[in-house]
């Protein structure tokens, strides 16, 4: 079958890490791109209906008995048809050659904070300074199926648009990694391309092209609970993680100053002029939330030498980016995340948002841009997003 090449060059705002050997950030695996694309491309399909679980029983499968293109397609969910599942085979490829590195590191208000990174980045060794992570200038190299051509890059222009606009890519973006920004001019109307590849999904949901399974189960992860939010900080305002002695890791990176590695801090716990912050111990100490809620919100991982199931470890519903610098005299923090429906509302955690924020960084801290995903699904007219 014939194909379609379709490069796309992408600066990193914040680094890229995906993972390897031990955890480590070996080399940037594309399996981990677009595993997260997978993810990100579940939960926008998930708003216009459904999307399946491909870990589940009821997971999208193909029997090999199927006649023709279209009798597949009505047998699969909107993320299967791109991405594949069992009996059909992902409709794209991706190739990352040359990635640029930069050595790892973190800046952290919070001694005990560096023991905890040592840990989870650097191994049983609790070694950072020698680690490399991915940042700079990549190309992106897609190779997708012609079959059905126009359809497919639509929807892998959406959806990097969308990441890049909206999210991030690859793993660990509770930490801040994965901001990345769109430099081909093709892209740079990127509102008319996620609203076009958006339309195009709907209108084909709604043909009934797909396969839209009954009862479908709530899900978190869905466009209709997604928030995204953007700060400009001043950087006086960030001024505590620039101090030296709050460095962590590889000596060369002290004085990196075009995006600062402390999301750690602003979704945990940070000190600054004598004050606590931090949403998790915000919502603790100060909005006094109980365990459970905390966790549900914040998520929940392994402590070592703890007995844990996976089923009790969770990641974040919000994410704070990396801030990075937009000028001389700030930096640009985006928050984003789902809001998880049997706890709060896009529009409650929104506004939880913006509270911690007017506590971290004063009440003259207010957002230059916020969208939720049911505004997202609106403008698009007459998709289907009740």
């Amino acid at each position: 079958m014939s194909e379609e090449h379709i490069n796309v060059k992408v600066r990193t705002l914040t680094p890229i890490w995906t993972g390897g050997i031990e955890g480590s950030c070996d080399r940037l695996h594309e399996t981990s791109i677009i595993g997260s694309m997978r993810w990100w491309y579940e939960a926008i399909c998930s708003g216009f209906g459904y999307a399946c679980d491909p870990s589940s029983i009821g997971r999208c499968e193909l029997s090999g008995k199927e006649k023709d293109m279209k009798e597949r397609m009505a047998k699969l969910c909107p993320s299967c048809a791109l991405f594949g599942c069992g009996g059909f085979s992902r409709q794209f490829n991706l190739q990352i050659n040359d990635a640029p590195t930069t050595p790892l590191h973190f800046r952290t208000s919070i001694p005990i904070n560096k023991n905890w990174l040592k840990q989870t980045f650097g191994g049983e060794n609790k070694n950072i300074d020698s680690l490399n992570i991915f940042y700079g200038d990549i190309i992106l190299k897609i190779i997708a199926k012609k079959e059905n051509a126009k359809f497919l890059r639509s929807q892998l222009l959406m959806l990097l648009c969308f990441l890049s606009k909206y999210g991030a890519f690859g793993a660990k973006i509770q930490h801040g990694f994965g901001q990345f920004l769109l430099l081909d001019p093709e892209l740079a109307l990127s509102n008319e391309i996620i609203r076009d590849g958006l339309k195009q999904l709907s209108h084909r949901i709604d043909e009934g092209q797909f396969f839209q399974k009954q009862d479908i189960p709530s899900s978190q992860y869905n466009l209709k609970n997604f928030i995204y939010m953007e700060y400009d900080l001043e950087t006086s305002s960030l001024a505590v993680f620039m101090k030296k002695g709050n460095h962590l890791g590889a000596e060369s990176k002290i004085d990196e100053v075009r995006y600062l590695p402390c999301s750690f801090d602003l979704r945990y716990k940070a000190f600054k002029g004598g004050k606590s912050f931090g949403m998790r111990s915000w919502l603790e100490d100060t909005k006094n939330w109980d365990h459970d809620s905390v966790n549900k919100l914040m998520g929940v991982s392994k402590k070592k030498g703890e007995p844990q199931n996976d089923e009790d470890r969770s990641s974040s519903s919000i994410n704070f980016s990396m801030p990075y610098r937009v000028n001389e005299g700030s930096y640009r923090l985006r928050i984003f995340g789902f809001a998880p429906p049997d706890a709060l509302t896009a529009d409650d955690l929104t506004n939880l948002a913006k509270e911690y924020m007017h506590y971290a960084f004063g009440k003259i801290c207010n957002p230059k841009f916020v969208i939720s995903g049911k505004e997202i699904l609106e403008s698009l007219g007459g998709a289907n997003n009740d």
